[in-house]
């Protein structure tokens, strides 16, 4: 990253600098905020693939009760609809 300053160098060349500094920082900033989102959907999958696990074992143990609620919910929810 040029950061240096020469106190002789001239307008357009001071405004090239200052372009250059500006397009460094935007790329900077971009990295670091891909890799934060990437790191976030990376932590969320996981979250969800557990969940998942959770509840299709939770099935597996219990599947009468599975299907008696899913048959309860959609019950309520067809008579919310009316």
């Amino acid at each position: 990253m040029a950061t240096a300053k020469d106190p002789n160098s001239s307008g357009p060349e001071k405004l090239r600098q200052a372009y250059h500094l500006a397009g460094e920082a935007a790329h900077d900033a971009a990295d670091n905020l891909k890799a934060r989102a990437k790191s976030s959907v990376d932590s969320n999958k996981e979250r969800a693939e557990n969940v998942m696990h959770k509840a299709e074992d939770s099935i597996r143990k219990h599947p009468l009760m599975s299907v008696g609620g899913a048959f309860l919910v959609g019950w309520a929810i067809s008579k919310l609809m009316k």
